[in-house]
């Protein structure tokens, strides 16, 4: 009974107009971030440039956080990224104090004249060691560095740098996130050999690209489904179907767990044939550069990585459907996805998964990284994929509530009153 349910729902699914739309996104998705994907290829030395990583280096991520606050404070101009868009802050009098007195205790600069010398001085050494005395000439300026005070303590500078930014009204670029990784200094040759070496060796080419298929799709699918589930709930009471169903003898929990595995699996379908291309891409430089792949890395970060997302979404549509007998599920995951696709903006590049929805990795390097943050990550799919089962076990129970008569936000459904079709 519950498999052919089950292939009934997903026939269903397929029917929808909702679904292939869903694939139209996701495809066009795929298309502008993806489509032109190339395989990186093993750095050689005397390359101009071999791009930028984070700075590992605590006492250079101190001296570049101070250096940001000294010249926004001397500007008297804050940027900061509270839900992941741009906001200017400019501070009143007393706060403007506030920040003054950070910056006297965690670097002797308590005054916006002693923070404009700093910044001149800086500006002034780097045009003097680069050869140009013009103020026409181009110049590209490294970012301000100021030397923290004497005596300053990694934890009294991380207590500083946080009640700076709760006066800033958060994200700002004081954040503990922000001070660890928001520097970024230049790849030597051995850097970046080191980083392709973890890409081949560690991640067996395909993983690295496996993760950042997954993070270009899961933006997607953080909202996507919420779409079909919705639609699939709202069939029933458009179609007028509702009380014929709730007579039937199937239990509740059957018809929902079918429903939700169903558009689940729907879901998860386009998702692996997608990964077919950055897979066979991986192949075929595989094949020439003579390396060994994981040839199944796309299906475990599919079904590792997207799916507990696919199940959360699917849940909350469901759950707030039968609840409500409206769509208002897809304003709540509206929300909850903007929310957690710009708080994601800070962690772009992997390593910091906390609790998000949106999971993100925008880089097929940083193995590392991704190691280091493996059991958070880990920790994160297990709950998301938990409380996806957990809301349809829900929307079963308000549907049962809802066969025996109760629950109806719209008017009650008299039929089946007895309990006869019960759970």
């Amino acid at each position: 009974m519950a498999a052919q349910l089950f292939l009934k729902e997903c026939k269903q699914t397929a029917r929808s107009l909702v679904y292939w739309l869903i694939i139209l996104a996701l495809l066009f998705n795929f298309t502008t971030q993806l489509g032109d994907m190339e395989i990186d290829k093993k750095p050689e030395p005397g390359q101009k440039s071999y791009g930028k990583m984070k700075s590992r280096d605590s006492e250079l991520n101190m001296k570049s956080t101070l250096g940001k606050l000294t010249e926004e404070y001397w500007r008297e101009s804050y940027t900061t990224y509270p839900i992941g868009f741009y906001k200017h802050v400019t501070l009143n009098e007393a706060d403007d104090k506030k920040i003054g007195g950070i910056l006297n205790e965690a670097a002797g600069i308590g005054s916006h004249e002693a923070a404009e010398k700093a910044v001149e001085a800086w500006y002034a050494a780097q045009k003097e060691s680069k050869g140009l005395g013009s103020e026409d000439d181009p110049v590209y300026m490294e970012p301000l560095q100021v030397e923290p005070a004497e005596g300053l303590s990694a934890g009294r500078y991380a207590e500083l740098m946080d009640e700076a930014d709760k006066i800033l009204g958060g994200g700002s670029n004081y954040t503990k996130e922000n001070r660890e990784n928001g520097v970024e200094i230049p790849m030597t040759y051995e850097d970046a050999l080191a980083q392709y070496d973890m890409l081949i060796e560690k991640d067996r080419l395909t993983g690295g690209y496996a993760r950042l298929f997954a993070d270009y799709m899961v933006i997607f699918l953080g909202i996507l489904p919420v779409f079909l589930s919705v639609t699939r709930g709202l069939r029933d009471r458009r179609s007028m179907m509702q009380e014929l169903i709730y007579t039937r003898r199937c239990s509740s929990f059957t018809i929902m767990a079918s429903r939700y595995l169903a558009m689940v699996a729907m879901l998860t379908i386009p998702a692996l044939i997608l990964s077919l291309v950055p897979l066979s891409k991986c192949m075929v430089y595989a094949r020439t550069a003579g390396i060994a792949v994981d040839m199944l890395a796309f299906v475990k970060y599919v079904f590792g990585w997207l799916v507990p997302t696919i199940m959360a979404v699917t849940g909350v549509g469901m759950f707030f459907t039968e609840l409500t007998d409206t769509a208002a599920a897809v304003l709540v995951q509206g929300v909850w996805w903007f929310t957690a696709v710009f708080c994601g903006m800070d962690s772009l590049r992997g390593g910091s998964y906390g609790w998000n929805l949106v999971p993100r990795h925008n880089t097929n390097m940083n193995w590392q990284g991704f190691n280091d943050g493996f059991s958070q990550l880990l920790a994160n799919r297990i709950v998301y994929a938990a409380a996806g089962l957990v809301l349809m076990a829900l929307t079963a129970f308000i549907y049962t509530q809802k066969r025996k008569g109760r629950l109806q936000i719209r008017g009650k459904i008299f039929a089946n009153r007895k309990g006869k079709s019960e759970v």
